[in-house]
């Protein structure tokens, strides 16, 4: 699965540059990189205090091509960043691969149809730190989420896209199974499939001159537990000081039953700069 993962991302990064260069072609790539701070020192300070440093890589990049009737779209973001307080652990803090490919067709009607495979994943192995030792509880592609899905697709604004269709939900792991504890006697899944419905909805809104909002929103359910949804609710917010200083407040709400009862819930606030590679 690493190799597939591998080279999945090589070809999406191969074609944009080429896509880049042949201009001619109907490929229209985007690409966008960031590093955002926050960062905290004290010395001598009477009333006490911790030097803080946290940082985080973000990468977005889109691929689409349209031409008469048939639609391609690739979205990749990898987000990725470190904290680290006084003289304790540096420890990992965003530690994210999201990549989305649909191919749509239109109908001639409002809706259009669409085939699609979405995968989430980390980069890099992630860590527990509720201990003296940091655990680690994931690494790349162990788990990865993937879901091939097929159905109908709202592609005709600028501002929103929303999709919904049948899902066929795969959960590969190795070592670091995300699924919750099995009955006594019973093995871990190193392996979970699921079918049911699936619905993306992803926004690019300005809500006021220089402040941008995005959201993904992704909602799963099997058929066996429609009463049960899968939630990854992604947002950022951002200020533009200039071409390439930004402030940014992000927001991150997930809930898995499978992983845990508990909805996780990720939130930062931190200056930014970013460069606009196409």
């Amino acid at each position: 699965m690493k190799q597939i993962l591998y080279w999945m991302v090589v070809t999406v990064l191969t074609v944009t540059v080429q896509a880049q260069k042949k201009s001619a072609n109907n490929w229209k790539p985007e690409a966008v990189v960031g590093v955002n701070l926050s960062q905290f020192s004290f010395s001598n300070w009477a009333t006490g205090g911790e030097d803080k440093l946290s940082w985080n890589f973000v990468g977005e990049g889109k691929l689409n091509y349209t031409k008469d009737k048939l639609s391609f779209s690739n979205y990749i973001k990898l987000d990725y960043g470190r904290s680290k307080v006084g003289d304790g652990l540096s420890k990992t803090i965003q530690n994210d691969l999201l990549f989305n490919n649909n191919v749509s067709y239109k109908s001639g009607w409002l809706f259009e149809y669409y085939a699609g495979l979405n995968l989430i994943t980390q980069i890099a192995p992630g860590y527990e730190y509720t201990s003296t030792e940091p655990v680690q509880v994931t690494a790349f592609f162990d788990p990865a989420d993937v879901t091939e899905s097929a159905g109908l697709i709202y592609n005709n604004s600028k501002i929103i896209k929303s999709q919904l269709g049948f899902g066929f939900h795969q959960v590969f792991s190795k070592k670091f199974t995300k699924t919750a504890k099995p009955p006594r006697n019973s093995k871990l899944e190193k392996t979970k499939y699921e079918t049911g419905i699936e619905s993306i909805t992803s926004v690019n809104l300005e809500l006021y001159k220089h402040i941008l909002w995005t959201s993904y929103l992704r909602l799963f359910s099997s058929f066996d537990r429609l009463e049960t949804w899968d939630v990854r609710w992604d947002n950022t917010l951002t200020a533009s000081v200039n071409s390439w200083l930004n402030v940014n407040f992000t927001l991150l709400v997930v809930y898995n039953k499978a992983v845990t009862t508990k909805t996780q819930v990720k939130e930062a606030l931190q200056l930014g700069v970013s460069y606009k590679l196409l």
